[in-house]
């Protein structure tokens, strides 16, 4: 009787060390720049290297100190738009503040009562959607918020992980 031996080749299988190390740096960018309960932290306007806070300090940076001429422009042009500008400069000077390094790193400094970090910390998972029990009700999301939720986190789980990463980052956060 014939004897067969198999031979294995670990490279043909299976990923390659190089390979699962860009893996988890994927999977690490992605969960820095998804927050547990799905949203993007990099579109949100709170967040510290979020694209709005960038813009902000760019146009802050343009704009100078043209609190100083608004009120001649108002008169030089007619124009009473701009008797709104201390307005405009306090929410520009917002955006443009260190708000939120991301529920990841601390408390959620949008929803102070969401209940979504504690909750992955203590079950040690990265994604609501990950979870058995979800959804649940441990979120503490007002009905609008929680909706949006439970839809993320079916769109994680169909799309996959990246693929919802790569659409969520470029998309605006309040289309």
């Amino acid at each position: 009787m014939p004897l067969f031996i198999l031979e294995i080749n670990p490279y043909h299988q299976r990923k390659s060390t190089a390979q699962k190390e860009t893996d988890v740096m994927d999977d690490e960018k992605i969960k820095a720049s998804l927050a547990p309960c799905g949203l993007c932290c990099e579109t949100c306007f709170a967040h510290v290297n979020g694209d709005i806070r960038r813009y902000s300090l760019k146009l802050k940076e343009k704009l100078g100190n043209f609190h100083h001429n608004a009120k001649r422009f108002e008169t030089l042009l007619d124009n009473p738009i701009f008797k709104k500008y201390p307005d405009f400069k306090e929410v520009l000077d917002y955006f443009a503040s260190e708000n939120c390094k991301g529920c990841r790193n601390e408390q959620c400094k949008m929803f102070k009562e969401c209940g979504v970090r504690a909750c992955h910390q203590e079950k040690q998972i990265d994604f609501c959607y990950q979870c058995d029990l979800f959804p649940c009700e441990r979120t503490h999301f007002d009905a609008g918020l929680y909706k949006g939720w439970v839809l993320i986190n079916k769109k994680i789980r169909e799309m996959g992980l990246e693929k919802f990463y790569e659409k969520a980052r470029t998309r605006p956060r309040y289309a």
